[in-house]
């Protein structure tokens, strides 16, 4: 499995037990304690982004505000 996967699969594990919403910021706070050497905001972008267009996240556009939650699809089965 490649380390963006891995990492990626974190990130999963991490919004699974924590619930709740997650943007760039919040995922970059993780990373610091799950991955200290990502500190590009376009990497916690980029997950995010690949966990959504895999079904498992659902994006809350809100001016200013762009955030992810667990899908509820993934939500019944957390």
């Amino acid at each position: 499995m490649s380390a963006h996967r891995d990492r990626q699969n974190r990130l999963l594990d991490a919004i699974r037990t924590h619930g709740g919403t997650w943007n760039t910021s919040s995922v970059l706070d993780l990373y610091k304690l799950t991955d200290p050497g990502v500190v590009c905001r376009h990497t916690a972008r980029r997950d995010l982004d690949v966990l959504h267009r895999t079904g498992h996240l659902t994006v809350i556009n809100e001016p200013n505000n762009r955030h992810y939650e667990l899908s509820v699809r993934h939500r019944a089965a957390a």
